[in-house]
């Protein structure tokens, strides 16, 4: 926990309260555990228990500690938010963690920035075509599919805390681990679910087995096929489909990147070079209820 700051405007129960928050938040205080008692928190920060029992007042109305009589106060196992009436609802945690996850359809791929694409795609938007692309894969392989698409959903669900870091800022940056993030991000969630994201993370991060191998292909295809899509927008993309390529570690990833290589972004060509006659066969059911067909 920091330090209250002196030169900081806000009144001294109000920063207690944000830096235990904070140390809730990051994880410095798990849940679960004890907070120091009213006399250490007034010794540490250096003011009256008084202000140290309102800011404790103020963390247990919005969920973060609850106090046990001749015991102490402790971080709640699922911090809860309040909700409309005061009373805490049992999923609140669980639409504040569906919140968050929105965030990644305004988070952009930051890797594509650096081609100078304006817009690039979202990591929402990533996340779905890698469930996509996983679901063939497992299906490919006869692995489970559900299990290796929902690996592909949650993949880069830690990054509404730490961003997408491209690979220029790898070498710099240390952050938190996916797993370490996801436990944050989980803790107000009912326990079978937070769990099974849990479980979500750290089978991806380990790549042991054949779901969590065949999610980290179906990542770099995506990839691959973004790259592909891009170039035939001028950009230079190459290097990134080099990296996605030399990454693959399943058969069935090696077989559909080799088509993804041998194919063509443009899906709607042929569309496009029957135009006339597609709109000329859609008149003719809208006037007739048939399409217009050669004589025989």
């Amino acid at each position: 926990m920091q330090p209250i700051d002196p030169k900081d405007p806000r009144r001294p129960n109000v920063q207690i309260a944000a830096t235990i928050r904070a140390a809730i938040l990051t994880g410095e205080l798990k849940p679960g555990s004890r907070l120091p008692s009213g006399s250490e928190l007034a010794d540490y920060f250096g003011v009256t228990r008084a202000t140290v029992s309102n800011a404790v007042r103020k963390l247990a109305g919005e969920g973060f500690v609850r106090p046990v009589t001749g015991s102490g106060v402790y971080v709640r196992d699922q911090a809860a938010l309040p909700v409309p009436g005061g009373t805490d609802h049992p999923l609140a945690g669980a639409v504040t963690f569906l919140h968050e996850m929105g965030q990644l359809k305004n988070l952009p791929r930051s890797g594509w920035l650096l081609l100078g694409i304006p817009s690039p795609e979202s990591v929402a938007e990533h996340s779905f075509r890698v469930a996509m692309v996983g679901m063939i894969l497992a299906a490919m392989e006869g692995a489970d599919v559900g299990r290796t698409v929902a690996l592909c959903v949650f993949h880069d669900g830690h990054e509404t805390r730490i961003g997408d870091v491209p690979s220029v800022g790898r070498a710099y940056i240390k952050t938190a681990t996916p797993e370490t993030v996801t436990e944050h991000q989980v803790a107000a969630m009912p326990d079978l679910a937070a769990k099974y994201v849990q479980e979500l993370t750290a089978e991806y991060e380990a790549t042991e087995t054949a779901e969590s191998r065949l999610a980290h292909d179906a990542d770099k295809i995506e990839t691959l096929l973004q790259a592909v899509e891009y170039q035939a927008q001028g950009y230079d993309a190459g290097p990134w489909r080099d990296t996605s390529l030399s990454a693959l570690r399943t058969d069935a990833g090696k077989q559909l990147a080799q088509a993804v290589g041998a194919g063509d972004p443009r899906w709607w060509a042929p569309f496009a070079a029957s135009y006339h006659e597609l709109r000329a066969s859609t008149r003719a059911r809208a006037g007739n209820g048939h399409p217009a067909s050669p004589a025989t």
